[in-house]
């Protein structure tokens, strides 16, 4: 097939896409193993070509353009490609791709209505959601203690595509797991139904590159009016794990009821050449430190924080806590 012939088969696909599909794997390495040994190209070719035995996959990552595509090299060394369709009266709905790390887990989704079906995606925020999310782990994993789903854009406010973000709070990393998912009902406005149905996606083995870099600073921080040993960090492309204890922290829980909502500590992350790097908290429905939480008989806290953006690991050197300078990179 060639490039047009590839883009016409996507119909409404920018032409720039099969492009890049095709002259992507000459630009990039693909990471070692799992479902991404390929690259993103591979990926997207073979979804490509088969269309031609009936099955939809889409050349658009969700998550890619969800956290921007200036860090596009960190996507492709963190992410796992899915391409998982199905089909349930007329309606498709496709897991393009997954990223996660020991606290997060993020799965992009698509949702493709029948042709003639126009879904105003119009509003602040926007109005669609999936209402139904069952979720479900192998039996030698933790299950996720909260998860959401949001709606995202997708370049066009009527044509026939949703694209959607499940967000998982996990209490471990889920690499290697099994997650099966089961969604349905999609809704907009004031609960009007659109879709009824339901799709369902047994067995996924989950295959999340771990590029987390950890660290045990053993380091004495000013932290919540007291003052407390950094004993672990941890950061990841999607997130900061801090791990303090002391015995000034034994009761700041009845201070703190909800992690979640302590603003305190103050992270700076620094780039090889000296410069702030500019992450913007991520929104989340339970916080941008949604996983935070207190051990108060032992004075134990830990916080995790979510970006905007991913965080370049090769280009971070060194991070700030509170003041106390910690470097990243020998």
């Amino acid at each position: 097939m060639t490039r047009e012939q590839l883009s016409d088969a996507m119909g409404e696909i920018s032409l720039r896409y099969v492009e890049e599909a095709l002259t992507g794997a000459d630009r990039h390495a693909a990471r070692p193993g799992g479902l991404f040994r390929a690259g993103l190209a591979a990926a997207v070719i073979a979804g490509l070509l088969m269309l031609t035995t009936g099955a939809v996959f889409l050349l658009k990552p969700v998550l890619q353009t969800y956290f921007g595509e200036s860090a596009s090299y960190v996507y492709q060394k963190n992410s796992q490609i899915l391409n998982l369709s199905q089909t349930v009266d007329g309606w498709t709905m496709t897991l393009t791709d997954c990223i996660g790390d020991d606290n997060r887990l993020y799965v992009g989704i698509e949702v493709t209505a029948p042709k003639e079906t126009a879904l105003a995606e119009q509003g602040s925020p926007l109005p669609y959601w999936i209402e139904e999310i069952d979720i479900d782990v192998s039996e030698d994993a933790r299950h996720p203690g909260a998860w959401y789903i949001s709606q995202v854009p997708d370049g066009s406010e009527t044509d026939n595509h949703l694209r959607f973000v499940l967000w998982m709070n996990c209490q471990e990393s889920l690499d290697g797991k099994m997650l099966s998912l089961t969604l349905g009902k999609i809704n907009h406005g004031s609960g009007v139904c659109d879709f009824g149905g339901s799709w369902t996606f047994q067995d996924i083995r989950l295959d999340l590159a771990d590029q987390s870099i950890r660290l045990e600073p053993q380091v004495s921080v000013p932290v919540l009016d007291t003052t407390a040993d950094l004993t672990e960090l941890t950061i990841s492309p999607v997130s900061i794990t801090l791990y303090f204890q002391g015995e000034g922290l034994i009761g700041q829980g009845q201070r703190y009821p909800n992690g979640t909502n302590v603003t305190d500590p103050t992270i700076v992350l620094y780039d090889r050449d000296g410069n702030v790097m500019q992450l913007g908290s991520r929104y989340a429905p339970f916080g941008s430190r949604a996983g935070s939480g207190w051990n108060d008989a032992t004075g134990e806290l830990r916080i995790v924080q979510s970006y905007e953006t991913f965080i370049d690991l090769d280009a971070l050197d060194r991070i700030e806590v509170c003041g106390v300078m910690i470097q990243v990179r020998p």
